[in-house]
């Protein structure tokens, strides 16, 4: 039975590996983080009389 490939690159957890793997995290609970509030829909353009109104 042939054996298999030995790799002879390292191994070890680089530092390019976990900034990557960081930010990729961060991604992830931002995004979380920003799906889970509440964002009424509209574009406010002008301060209207009636508070809680958006002119759309």
């Amino acid at each position: 039975m042939p054996q298999p490939a030995v790799h002879s690159g390292s191994t070890r957890f680089s530092r390019r590996h976990a900034l990557m793997l960081a930010l990729a995290l961060e991604i992830l609970f931002v995004g979380a983080y920003n799906a889970d509030r509440y964002r009424r829909p509209g574009i406010s353009v002008d301060i209207p009389a009636t508070r809680g109104h958006v002119i759309v």
